[in-house]
This record gives C-alpha cells, sequence and structure tokens, in this order.
C-alpha cells in the first residue's frame, strides 16, 4: 500500500499501450545488473574498510602496550588499504557506467 500523496512524487505514469523497444528493454535490464554489482561492490569495500579497521586498532594495541610494532601487521594493513583502493576504483567505473546507461536509456525515448 502507497503511503498518502504517492502518486505525486512518482511522478506522471509512463503509457503503458506503447510497448517498449528491445533496445530500451536491453538497457534496463543492464541498468538494473549494473546497481547490483555495484552494490555488491559497495558491500565489499565495506568488509574490507572493517578488517583494516581492526587490523589498524590491533596494531596500535600492540604499540600502547610498549610492544614493537610488527613489521607484518604492518604489511597486512598496506595490503588491505591496497585491496580497499582497488575495490573502491572499482565501484567508480562501475558507477559512470551507471551514469552512461541512464543517459543511454533517457535518449531512447520516453522514460
Amino acid at each position: 500500500m502507497w503511503p498518502e500523496g504517492a502518486d505525486e512524487r512518482r511522478g506522471p505514469e509512463q503509457p503503458r499501450d506503447r510497448p517498449r523497444s528491445p533496445a530500451r528493454a536491453a538497457l534496463e535490464r543492464e541498468h538494473v545488473r549494473a546497481h547490483l554489482r555495484a552494490r555488491l561492490k559497495l558491500l565489499e569495500v565495506g568488509i574490507l574498510l572493517d578488517r583494516l579497521q581492526s587490523e589498524v586498532d590491533s596494531v596500535e594495541g600492540a604499540l600502547g602496550q610498549g610492544r614493537c610494532g610488527s613489521g607484518e601487521a604492518e604489511e597486512r594493513v598496506l595490503k588491505l588499504y591496497e585491496k580497499a583502493e582497488r575495490k573502491a576504483a572499482e565501484v567508480a567505473r562501475m558507477g559512470r557506467r551507471i551514469v552512461e546507461l541512464h543517459g543511454q536509456i533517457d535518449s531512447c525515448g520516453f522514460s
């Protein structure tokens, strides 16, 4: 059930009597897939950032207790950081692709 006034926020209805072109339908399918891929990548980046934070916290904890900072721990942090950077770059590319798809869909005809 839609909240009161939802029709006004959704905008005008698409004409349902005109069939969508195959090209537009294909673009819309690709658009949905691109959104799903981007969301999955964002989840991966979030998980990597959580792992990175816990590694940094453990290294800082070891330093705070007077133990020497382990070269291994710093190396793990750097590897996680680089991996998170790569994933973030992938997400940015996916975002640009989604914007391109929006433009292509808009140029295909009625929205």
